[in-house]
């Protein structure tokens, strides 16, 4: 299966339903109670963004986190199984389907680090805490690679340019085209959003599809009212 393939929901209903989690996700009135179904759906949506957009998106650790722990506690109830019974292979398939995900959405998080290593983090000095889009662990490999790709290169190339100045180093940052096009569903009705140079606006229907410039609806998506298909 190759990364770009999203597969549909599987037979997760008699796992995950009826499992509830009641610790990591906050809310203004204190801890709010989401179901491990709820999680994994977030996940996948958060998966499918980051596939399709050409930035990196705002990091999910907390999800992944409650969805390894879930993974556990499934895991735990299926030794009671046989792993002859089709319950087994059905659920046993769709854990590997669940690790695919997680996998592919940090192999994919890590491509656009390694890609645009200086912008991100460019971007990520900008930003306010509660608005960094890393996770800790992403901004420290990312800081590492950036150092240790800096140093190779200066090593294996700028001693030898004498008229190549550390000055210089901007131009070779890599940017993302945020001006690439994109397919999108409206999650909710959105009125009045500009799609094009020209100041041209349309109203978004709920479940309405659209391709349009990525940096027309990025805030849309990081509002969560539309999702990258």
């Amino acid at each position: 299966m190759s990364e770009g393939h999203k597969p549909d929901n599987g037979p997760i209903a008699g796992l995950l339903d009826t499992e509830t989690i009641t610790d990591g996700i906050e809310s203004d009135d204190g801890t709010e109670e989401i179901t491990a179904q709820k999680v994994l759906e977030f996940l996948e949506t958060a998966w499918t963004n980051e596939m399709s957009a050409p930035e990196i998106l705002m990091h999910q650790s907390e999800m992944l986190e409650l969805m390894m722990g879930q993974i556990a506690h499934m895991e735990e109830n299926m030794k009671d199984l046989n792993k002859n019974d089709f319950r087994y292979v059905a659920h046993q398939m769709e854990l590997e389907r669940i690790r695919y995900i997680m996998v592919s959405y940090l192999r994919c998080r890590l491509r656009k680090i390694e890609h645009f290593t200086k912008h991100i983090l460019n971007e990520e000095s900008a930003r306010e805490p509660d608005e960094k889009r890393l996770s800790q662990e992403e901004t420290k490999f990312a800081k590492e690679y950036y150092e240790n790709m800096e140093t190779y290169f200066q090593q294996v190339a700028l001693q030898y340019m004498p008229n190549m100045q550390r000055s210089e180093a901007d131009q070779r940052i890599v940017r993302p085209n945020l001006m690439s096009h994109v397919f999108i569903k409206a999650k909710v009705s959105v009125p009045s959003v500009v799609v094009g140079v020209d100041d041209e606006e349309v109203d978004l229907a709920a479940n309405s599809q659209h391709i349009i410039p990525y940096q027309l609806v990025a805030d849309l998506i990081h509002k969560d009212q539309v999702k990258l298909i």
